[in-house]
């Protein structure tokens, strides 16, 4: 009875290991919500922008690239058109893929650039 009991303890335990037990607390913030010398100027929305930060774990457990960060989607999508100045209505999502042999974990960055009128 011991003996199975160790073996179905050993099986979850392997379970556990293999599937993919990866977390990132991505937190809830931001590099910057209020920019006060922008203030001074017109802001006019840009358009809608999308940042990621992704990390594949090869067998569940090796990672193979650099780790997932809120900072690095945030400033991704800040950069995807010229002249955004600060990102309003900001939704920050992860998600976890588990496929066989490897899984991807990103966050994703969902947000309105916002940049100055030009006159």
């Amino acid at each position: 009875m011991i003996k199975v009991i160790k073996i179905q303890v050993f099986v979850f335990i392997c379970f556990l290991i293999l599937s993919g037990c990866n977390i990132a607390n991505h937190g809830s913030f931001t590099s910057k919500t209020y920019d006060g010398a922008a203030q001074s100027e017109e802001l006019v929305e840009l358009g809608a922008v999308i940042g990621e930060s992704c990390q594949t774990q090869f067998l569940y457990l090796l990672p193979i690239d650099e780790g997932v960060s809120t900072l690095m989607a945030i400033e991704q999508a800040k950069q995807k058109i010229a002249g955004t100045v600060l990102l309003a209505d900001m939704i920050i999502d992860d998600t976890l893929a588990i496929e066989f042999g490897y899984s991807e974990q990103c966050i994703i960055a969902h947000a309105t650039a916002m940049g100055i009128a030009n006159r």
